[in-house]
């Protein structure tokens, strides 16, 4: 007897963790959505007002803005120092932001219409590009907000509800 409550509070737990998990993971999401729209203020500050060297100014804003968006931004220098053009290192460091991260395809699209323009416009086209990116950005945090509000609570009780009623059919 003894086991088997052991057996359903170990399944119980196992699979509200689960659920947990998931409500974190969207909640996650919109964190790393908001760090993202700092990263293209702070690109926007740079270009606008400093004359820091993209990298540097790459590696300044990865430190201060969480180990997501610093992996992205020393993923892109990396690519650069190994003599990818900027276009193409920028593409490879979303990729890997993506697969690493709890953002979806969509989430980075903004940013990967970026590509093409950094370092290759003047100043104001590339500022245009920034804030129109930030702003897309910010239209997908309210979503994975609103998403995030709608599905939590679900999750979490999901996971336990599941584990409950396994262990129910189970006894």
């Amino acid at each position: 007897m003894k086991l088997r409550l052991v057996g359903g509070l170990i399944l119980v737990f196992a699979t509200g963790n689960l659920g947990f998990a998931v409500a974190r993971r969207l909640r996650e999401r919109v964190a790393l959505l908001i760090r993202l729209q700092g990263l293209l203020q702070f690109l926007i500050t740079e270009i606008d007002f400093a004359v820091t060297l993209f990298p540097e100014a790459l590696i300044k804003v990865g430190e201060s803005l969480g180990s997501d968006v610093n992996m992205f931004c020393n993923q892109v220098v990396k690519s650069l120092d190994l003599g990818l053009p900027l276009s193409a290192a920028w593409e490879h460091g979303l990729t890997s932001l993506v697969n690493d991260s709890p953002l979806q395809p969509g989430d980075i699209r903004p940013l990967l219409t970026l590509a093409p323009i950094i370092g290759l416009t003047d100043s104001k086209d590339q500022l245009r590009h920034l804030k129109l990116a930030q702003e897309h950005l910010r239209q997908r945090q309210l979503e994975a907000e609103q998403e995030a509000d709608k599905n939590q609570k679900l999750w979490c009780y999901l996971g336990v509800l599941s584990g409950l009623v396994t262990v129910l059919i189970l006894i």
